[in-house]
């Protein structure tokens, strides 16, 4: 235990996970579908959402039944957390106050829980491959924790952030074996890898595009190349259960949802949605106030500069290499979207894939030597960032799609003002309804707290775990055992 106390990953992981389990987001269409299906599955043994598609369009149709037109992974991962309340709680379980308690008890489960674990790794990976002291690692983990939309989507039902994270920690244990010593690529390692990554495509369909590249990482580094057989075993396990569910849902084991979606946008350009990149839309997805991921995050510039001496460096070219690819391959993917901006959101949601690795090329300019000006302004981008991602998670981190300014025009001003968790959509509401009660809510809230006020646990609980870190830190700093 003393050891676990010694170790900053750990205290970087119990921060994570309090602030990310802090927030209940209520409801919405993308978390309703996939909550639909747990529902579905647990209370009537089947996949067809029929009982329960009034609460959202994001539903796919085929023989005159609905499905959710998500990828299953995340309702996969919440069943035995919803199948256990749900036993549990008897005649309670059909009423609202039954169906929000399940589903942030799921979202926790499913999406905080593998999100605050990515953190871990992040920090893990940085003073592992590039080498970056452990204060400044520790630094750049907290920027991508709480100044990303890594914060808000590890509240919500969705898949992003845990497909990020799963494909992040494969990634982080090839990295770390590599650079450690081939010793630890053991076959359940490896596995567990394996697994992660074919379990990130079971989450969210595009995250093939990480598994395909880390995928490439692995075959050229892991030696011998038959370990690479457990690796293989751990994603088609994974991989296994989506093509059963494909064959089950939906007739066939390579037929998607997306093919039999309600929504029109998956049924134009030329393949489910996709057409030709466009410039203009590059423009908005990285720096306009509607959807620019630099607008919220301005401190992962730096991943420029970073990149670069990443890629100079022989050692660290390959990850490097990952990074930037990843990056890459997701921004174009986004570019190519007919509905590029991801609907209802505070972001390019459709990045959050890419921002560990885009976390891990920032943290290269730690190889460099950095003017004191040039850190005193990227800690003072990343302290902005980190403030633009609490307001917006605490406010509503589904925007709606009007708000041209999510930021200046609807998240700042309800926050000065006091007015916190607004969503008034429930988990299980029907559409259409109109709403006026407040569904979502913090933890302050529910111990009587109002307004801004709410936030103050949250703030007591992080300086607390800031103050573990320092402790361990300084630890690591003066070359203690870290158990």
């Amino acid at each position: 235990m003393t050891g676990l106390l010694r170790r900053p990953e750990a205290a970087l992981f119990v921060l994570a996970l309090g602030a990310y389990a802090y927030f209940y987001q209520a409801g919405g269409w993308n978390q309703n579908a996939r909550f639909d299906l747990v529902r579905a599955i647990v209370e009537r043994r089947t996949l067809t959402i029929d009982a329960y598609e009034s609460n959202t369009g994001d539903k796919a149709e085929r023989n005159g039944h609905l499905y959710s037109d998500k990828a299953p992974g995340v309702s996969l991962a919440a069943l035995p957390m919803y199948a256990a309340v749900h036993a549990a709680f008897g005649e309670t379980r059909e009423t609202d106050r039954f169906q929000a308690a399940a589903s942030y008890l799921c979202t926790v489960w499913a999406v905080a829980l593998p999100s605050a674990l990515a953190v871990a790794a992040l920090y893990v990976f940085l003073v592992t491959v590039p080498r970056v002291r452990p204060a400044v690692s520790a630094a750049f983990t907290l920027a991508y924790a709480f100044g990303t939309l890594a914060f808000p989507y590890s509240t919500l039902l969705y898949g992003h952030q845990p497909a990020a994270a799963l494909a992040f920690l494969a990634f982080t244990v090839v990295a770390v074996a590599r650079h450690r010593g081939a010793e630890r690529w053991g076959p359940g390692r490896l596995a567990a890898a394996g697994a992660a990554l074919g379990g990130a495509v079971v989450i969210e369909y595009p995250a093939a595009l990480t598994a395909a590249v880390v995928a490439a990482y692995a075959l050229v580094w892991v030696k011998p190349r038959r370990r690479l057989a457990w690796m293989a075993v751990g994603a088609g396990a994974a991989l296994a259960v989506l093509l059963g569910y494909h064959a089950l849902a939906f007739a066939g084991p390579f037929a998607l949802p997306y093919g039999f979606s309600v929504q029109q946008p998956r049924h134009r350009g030329l393949f489910m949605g996709l057409v030709a990149p466009s410039l203009g839309v590059l423009r908005y997805l990285l720096f306009d106030e509607y959807r620019g991921l630099f607008y919220g995050s301005s401190w992962l510039l730096v991943a420029v500069p970073g990149a670069v001496l990443l890629l100079r460096d022989r050692r660290l070219r390959a990850e490097a290499l990952v990074c930037v690819a990843v990056a890459l391959l997701y921004l174009g993917l986004n570019a190519c979207l007919t509905d590029w901006h991801g609907g209802w959101g505070m972001g390019p949601r459709h990045l959050v894939a890419t921002l560990p690795f885009l976390t891990v090329l920032a943290a290269g300019v730690a190889l460099g030597r950095p003017r004191r000006i040039v850190l005193a302004a990227g800690a003072a981008a990343a302290l902005v960032s980190i403030f633009l991602m609490l307001a917006g998670t605490a406010v509503k981190p589904e925007v709606p799609r009007v708000e041209e300014r999510p930021f200046t025009a609807f998240l700042l001003p309800a926050f000065s003002e006091g007015r916190l968790a607004v969503n008034t959509q429930s988990i299980d509401m029907a559409t259409g309804r109109g709403h006026t009660e407040r569904r979502a809510w913090n933890l302050g809230e529910l111990l009587g707290l109002e307004g801004r006020t709410t936030l103050v646990p949250l703030g007591l609980f992080a300086l607390g775990m800031l103050a573990w870190l320092g402790a361990a830190l300084r630890a690591v700093e003066r070359d203690e055992p870290v158990g």
